[in-house]
């Protein structure tokens, strides 16, 4: 009996010492710490999991290598391996780490972001001071870099199987407000589609199309003057400075296309890298003084990674020049059978009433 009163002591004992190290300090120091401490733990636990997603199908792997710099956790994959091009498809993953000789475990959960490149290879470095064995594996040729990322958007927890968990960290709150309160546009004359889709049967120029049908609007595609790639790992690779370095891409003129007629206006991108593909970026630029007083609907497609910086991003673009009402992410992979959803979206944002 006695034995068991000072296990079940210390059992206590040790809850509050983890609570104790996780607890979130004051609001100035507060991201760093709970990155920090969520670093401690990765490495008490010596070896962590990290989930994806190929197509429809949930993938999990042990991971080991992590590094705090600049006040973020960073991890780090193979550019030649499977779990780096699902990242790049699908942003969306999950981390679990379980606390040693406990009952509580951390779950990290968020987007992948991965570095730029130069910011890529000075982190690389850290990596390599840290695990030199790591120079075996990775080298600066193309397909065999060390790619490093680190989780935005994330939520991070301390999970437990009897008493109530903590969160530790909280990035997602007000990630879906968007979607709320829906404004509405009054439908006048007219309605313009414009849109850019990667390839000719593309997910967002499938979107495009049933937004247009349902509002009976006009249909307008942007296109590029030099196209990316065919290869999506090769488009992926080639526009990945241009959004993360928030460039613009030319564009050829859209012929026909009289934005002075339109009351309301869709705008559709595929999500690329987080954030709108480059053309779009281009063309909302180009045309901030013609959508003055109009009102702007986003949408965009994407591997499962939702809504992203696509559109914060494309809010910040626009500035005033235009009213845009809350945008709409769709899964590229179920797209053909969201039908139903694309017509919501449509009539919850414009109306003849």
């Amino acid at each position: 009996m006695k034995t068991k009163t000072i296990i079940a002591a210390a059992l206590v004992c040790a809850v509050a010492t983890v609570q104790n190290l996780f607890a979130v300090d004051a609001a100035a120091q507060k991201g760093t710490n709970v990155m920090n401490r969520i670093d401690d733990l990765l490495t008490a636990s010596k070896a962590f999991f990290l989930a994806t997603v190929d197509g429809d199908q949930p993938k999990l792997r042990p991971l080991g290598a992590h590094q705090v710099v600049d006040g973020k956790v960073w991890l780090e994959v193979g550019e030649f391996k499977n779990v780096y091009r699902q990242l790049v498809a699908n942003p969306k993953c999950e981390l679990v780490a379980l606390l040693p000789n406990s009952s509580r475990w951390l779950r990290w959960t968020g987007r992948a972001v991965f570095a730029a490149d130069e910011e890529n290879e000075r982190l690389g470095e850290v990596f390599y001071k840290a695990m030199p064995g790591l120079r075996n594996i990775y080298n600066k040729t193309p397909g065999r870099r060390m790619m490093c990322f680190t989780l935005a958007d994330s939520r991070a927890e301390l999970i437990s199987l009897m008493p109530p968990g903590e969160i530790l960290l909280d990035e997602t709150q007000g990630a879906s407000a968007a979607g709320k309160d829906k404004p509405i546009a009054k439908l006048g004359t007219s309605v313009a589609v414009v849109y850019y889709s990667w390839s000719p049967d593309g997910n967002t120029r499938f979107a495009a199309e049933t937004i247009a049908k349902k509002a009976g609007a006009d249909l307008f595609e942007i296109k590029a003057e030099t196209p990316y790639d065919s290869n999506f790992q090769k488009c992926c690779d080639e526009a990945r400075p241009e959004c993360q370095g928030k460039k613009m891409r030319p564009i050829k003129p859209i012929e026909g296309l009289d934005l002075s007629k339109y009351d309301v206006v869709f705008v559709g991108t595929p999500n690329w890298w987080g954030t709108m593909a480059p053309p779009v970026r281009t063309w909302t630029t180009q045309n901030l003084a013609a959508l003055k007083g109009k009102s702007v609907c986003v949408f965009q497609t994407n591997g499962g990674g939702g809504m992203q910086r696509v559109g914060k991003d494309f809010a910040e673009v626009i500035g005033d020049a235009a009213k845009v009402l809350p945008p709409k992410a769709f899964n590229g992979s179920s797209i053909k059978s969201s039908v139903p959803a694309l017509e919501t979206f449509v009539a919850e944002r414009i109306s003849d009433k």
